[in-house]
């Protein structure tokens, strides 16, 4: 059997079926491994998670948030000045 006439068979049986749970079992094996199916899909379900932070974390981010409001960053060309900077010192400490 070609996998057209696979396809074909089972949504003759899902329309046949009136069995809820397996309707959703089906369901949940499909949107287990999205990769395995090859039809592209007009809609995605999309997990979200939640993270926790505890309270170090807290503190780091508000702190962090607070000094990037403050102006206390590097822009990405400062912070690449300053590790050439460091290398160079670093040359010349160890002779490299």
């Amino acid at each position: 059997m070609t996998i057209a006439e696979q396809k074909l068979e089972l949504i003759q049986k899902i329309i046949a079926c009136n069995d809820i749970n397996i309707l959703m079992e089906i369901k949940a094996i499909l949107l287990a491994d999205k990769n395995k199916v090859a039809e592209p899909s007009t809609s995605y379900e999309k997990e979200e998670k939640v993270y926790v932070f505890n309270e170090w974390q807290q503190e780091r981010i508000h702190k962090s948030i607070k000094q990037v409001e403050n102006g206390e960053f590097l822009t990405e060309e400062e912070a690449e000045k300053d590790i050439q900077e460091w290398f160079k010192e670093q040359e010349k400490l160890f002779g490299q």
